[in-house]
């Protein structure tokens, strides 16, 4: 009797859990339907948009080296925003909460190979996300690093400018963040979002760029431009891939758990019909030892 009443207990307990999962899952697919379809078109329009912001930079840099270096220098006779500090700026995004399945995971091994990697360039680190955070104080990279907080959802447009305010002091900026391909792939990727390449592209080796422009009014204002308002179409894009990565990779999460689940729930269920067997095999067996006693007496 001990046995079948732990039995029933943890059948019970596996219930609770299948209810929970199948709440997160229904949950995920309803978010993940919101923004599917914004976060796609959105893709491929600002993928040609930084096209554009690709050329313009090696313009840039062919026409105007001299004010590449007054920038680098600090020169105050340029715009303040575009003097940087030379450095890169690697930024992980990650998540505040979990149950997201492998994309977190997968991302996070992406940007620690990154961070191993041996370089000439001064580079800092920005986590943003309490999970990210977490990951990267307990991995074997111990550096020091930044941390930003922004909620999983519904991002206050001011928290977006505090952050481009940080960004715009860097000569680069990459960003790592889990990328959707579809209900079922989900895939770890990291993009620039200062002109190096264009955008959620993965070309190793891009092709030179030789278009010369005629800047009007200036340069220094279209260059401006570019940084400031692309800049932040480009992370506020990644925010919602990082999203809609994160719910496709927690619906598949959820539904290997029901899997589980159910596997678990049919080997309880076989031990109860074993047990329900064997007490009636024992109540058989006193009742046939009854029946034999009383015909010895």
């Amino acid at each position: 009797m001990p046995q079948k009443k732990i039995i029933q207990e943890e059948l019970e307990a596996l219930n609770s859990i299948k209810n929970l999962a199948e709440s997160y899952e229904e949950i995920a697919v309803i978010r993940m339907q919101k923004i599917k379809d914004a976060v796609l078109k959105t893709r491929n329009f600002l993928q040609s948009i930084s096209d554009i912001y690709v050329d313009l930079k090696a313009s840039y840099d062919r026409e105007v080296k001299d004010l590449i270096t007054k920038r680098k220098k600090g020169d105050k006779n340029i715009l303040p925003l575009l003097q940087k500090n030379g450095e890169t700026l690697l930024v992980y995004l990650s998540s505040n909460g979990k149950l997201y399945g492998s994309v977190t995971q997968k991302t996070f091994k992406l940007f620690v190979q990154e961070l191993k990697k041996k370089t000439d360039e001064k580079r800092q680190v920005l986590v943003i996300g309490t999970a990210g955070r977490e990951m990267l104080e307990s991995s074997s990279v111990k550096i020091p690093f930044d941390y930003f907080d922004i909620p999983d959802t519904k991002v206050d447009i001011n928290l977006i400018k505090n952050l481009m305010t940080k960004f715009l002091q860097y000569q680069k900026v990459y960003i790592f963040y889990g990328k959707f391909g579809n209900v079922v792939t989900q895939s770890a990727t990291s993009t620039s979002i200062t002109g190096e390449d264009i955008f959620e592209t993965e070309i190793t080796n891009p092709t030179p760029r030789d278009d010369r422009f005629i800047f009007e009014p200036n340069l220094e204002k279209i260059f401006h431009f570019f940084e400031t308002q692309l800049m932040s179409n480009l992370f506020s894009q990644t925010l919602l891939e990082n999203q809609l990565a994160r719910h496709a990779s927690r619906v598949n999460a959820m539904e290997e758990a029901l899997v589980h689940i159910e596997e678990e729930s049919k080997v309880l269920h076989q031990q109860q019909v074993r047990i329900k067997h064997l007490m009636q095999n024992k109540k058989q067996l006193e009742t046939i030892s009854g029946v034999v006693l009383m015909d010895e007496e």
